[in-house]
């Protein structure tokens, strides 16, 4: 979820990448999980997370667009102990991308994306070929409310130790690389509203897999405003849009 290999056809680079963490039972993921692949547990839970990621284009300055992609992960390891991301789910704003991975490594859906971001606000929409695929709204926070990851240097170590990913697709977003060195930063969020299409049906049920947190990723930490947007501090007070987390 950090850290891979270069794209062979032209490095892009990540603009923005965005992580929502599920906890989930081990044994229900093992089930899962290709053979070869066991649950990577963390205080004794199994780790989901629903991945955006917008890439800038593979050659930055001309008229051609980047593309956004959502994957579905889990964290996994090999039975030699590598740690390794399982993609059981992808989805990318490319019709390009999308057709080439499906005649090399299989299907990538299409979606579009609608993602709304400033320093203290963000809002993410994705809708699939049967509807919305996945929704967050939410804000910065100043601590995490997760019981995965008391500090972002947690998560930092956590996406760190990733070494592979599979399957692995040259078109999707494992194949470019989230600098380290380069300011890399978890950010926590308060979410206000999630929703996950796939996460929410079969084979998981409601008792199955439970959200845990949600984090902004950057390369560089945010410039600071002097103060908060009116309109946005009148986010939360929408009708039915308590927050998801605790806020005591």
């Amino acid at each position: 979820m950090a850290s891979f290999g270069p794209l062979p056809l032209g490095r892009r680079r990540i603009q923005a990448r965005v992580l929502v963490l599920y906890r989930l039972r081990p044994e229900r993921l093992a089930a899962l999980l290709p053979a070869g692949l066991a649950p990577r547990l963390l205080h004794g839970h199994a780790v989901a997370a629903a991945c955006y990621t917008r890439l800038e284009p593979v050659l930055p300055g001309t008229r051609a667009q980047g593309s956004e992609h959502l994957a579905y992960r889990f964290a996994a390891a090999r039975s030699d102990g590598t740690p390794t991301g399982f993609v059981a789910r992808r989805a990318t704003s490319s019709w390009l991308e999308a057709r080439c991975s499906r005649l090399l490594r299989g299907p990538q859906g299409r979606a579009r994306f609608a993602c709304s971001a400033d320093p203290f606000a963000l809002e993410l929409a994705v809708q699939g070929d049967e509807g919305e695929e996945f929704y967050l709204r939410g804000e910065a926070a100043p601590a995490p409310r997760a019981a995965l990851f008391a500090h972002p240097h947690e998560l930092s170590e956590f996406l760190a130790a990733e070494e592979e990913v599979q399957p692995h697709d040259v078109f999707a977003p494992e194949a470019d690389q989230l600098e380290l060195a380069e300011g890399f930063a978890p950010e926590p969020l308060c979410a206000f509203e999630v929703r996950s299409r796939f996460l929410s049906s079969a084979p998981f049920a409601q008792d199955e897999i439970e959200l845990d947190s949600a984090w902004r990723l950057v390369t560089r930490r945010q410039v600071r405003s002097p103060a908060r947007r009116a309109s946005f501090r009148m986010l939360p007070e929408r009708p039915g849009t308590a927050p998801l987390f605790p806020t005591s």
